[in-house]
């Protein structure tokens, strides 16, 4: 399992393939579906403990010991605090007038927004918490409060400055998070800057602002020269609409590319004690995996469509199940549900598994050895965090 360089480090290995994946997908987002959505915390913690205890490091698997009813019941817990800000905003909105229900609810977005950042950084201390190596535990202190805060102010000056402020909020965020975080005794650290990624992400930044302007620039012209609504858009609207078809696909392409440049840049600011990381992972990596996941989607679709079409014919038709009725809705039921399981399994088995094994599989470790006399400390976390980000619906990740 051990892949040695031969500068003496260490590449994890990850060894979960999608074979051994589909029966877990399958099975959680079938419970998930029957439970009206009750079972997804027990998936997904099933779908933790299988990325972690797949990836091992000098041939030690993680380990990962969350469990379903803790996510639940956090999940119970935040719902009983939300419930009642909720049900004040109401009031407020329909008590005042249009002034203090435009500003109720500016006020609302703003502390959800707030609130978001504190919970996923909680739920980033409960997932460490429940991550061991060797027996060892990992832990992040901090505030939760603190690092919402700084990513409030971040947030609001990368709007200011059309985005051009984010690899800086990046480099300040990572460097908090990764200052509270702990191997046993061990406290991490980030070193890359905000600077490098800058000059490493301002081209494709340039790229996207292009890809933007030049189709708004096209509708924007074609508008001030139809005065009419019912005119045609002309030779400029119809260049923009083709340049904007056009730019779309292009502009995702580069989200995933820079998906995989931020990757590399953070995991070479990475060090924990003694121990650090070298990332090599292809700005296409990210991409390709991407690619292949659309690929998926589309024979998945074409699929079952071709089923549903058969099974329709044997039913007696379009015509028949258009006249509705008990089979009509039935099948119309059995084939919305099979669809979102389908296309959920493939996101699983197709993106979360390749980007996991593609993320660590890309990184060289050194300094394991000096970390073997740390000493677990920090006692697990809550998971309070991680439920108020589902009951956002912002989501904890993996």
């Amino acid at each position: 399992m051990t892949d040695f360089t031969t500068t003496g480090g260490v590449r994890p290995q990850f060894d979960g393939e999608a074979r051994h994946m589909r029966p877990l997908v399958l099975k959680g987002l079938l419970l998930t579906l029957l439970t009206l959505g009750v079972y997804r915390f027990w998936y997904q913690t099933d779908v933790r403990r299988f990325l972690w205890s797949r990836t091992a490091i000098e041939g030690d698997g993680l380990e990962y010991t969350g469990r379903g009813l803790e996510l639940f019941l956090g999940f119970l817990i935040a719902l009983a605090v939300l419930i009642p800000a909720y049900v004040i905003i109401a009031l407020l909105s329909f008590a005042g007038g249009p002034i203090l229900q435009v500003a109720a609810q500016f006020a609302f977005s703003l502390a959800i927004v707030f609130l978001a950042q504190y919970a996923l950084y909680r739920a980033r201390r409960y997932r460490l918490s429940r991550t061991l190596w060797r027996g060892v535990r990992l832990g992040q202190t901090g505030s939760g409060w603190a690092y919402a805060g700084r990513c409030f102010g971040w947030g609001l000056l990368t709007v200011l400055t059309l985005g051009l402020a984010y690899p800086f909020m990046r480099a300040s965020l990572e460097r908090y998070k990764m200052n509270n975080t702990w191997y046993g005794d061990q406290q991490g650290r980030f070193t890359a800057t905000g600077g490098q990624l800058f000059r490493q992400g301002v081209p494709l930044w340039f790229l996207v602002a292009v890809l933007i302007a030049v189709p708004a620039a096209l509708l924007a012209s074609a508008a001030a020269n139809a005065p009419d609504a019912g005119r045609e858009l002309g030779r400029a609207g119809w260049l923009g609409m083709l340049f904007l078809f056009a730019a779309v696909p292009v502009i995702l392409a580069v989200m995933a590319i820079y998906q995989a440049l931020e990757f590399r840049w953070w995991a070479n600011g990475v060090h924990v004690g003694p121990a650090s990381a070298r990332c090599d992972l292809g700005l296409f990596a990210f991409l390709k995996t991407y690619l292949g996941y659309v690929l998926a989607l589309l024979l998945f679709s074409i699929a079952t469509a071709v089923v549903f079409a058969v099974v329709g014919a044997a039913l007696g038709g379009t015509a028949a199940l258009r006249e509705g009725g008990a089979p009509a809705l039935v099948f119309t039921a059995i084939a919305y549900l099979a669809t979102l399981l389908g296309y959920a399994a493939l996101g699983q088995l197709y993106v979360v598994r390749p980007l996991w094994k593609k993320s660590f599989e890309s990184v060289t470790l050194t300094g394991l050895g000096a970390l073997v006399a740390a000493q677990s400390t920090e006692p697990p976390a809550n998971a309070f965090g991680e439920g108020v980000a589902d009951a956002l619906d912002f989501g904890a990740g993996f």
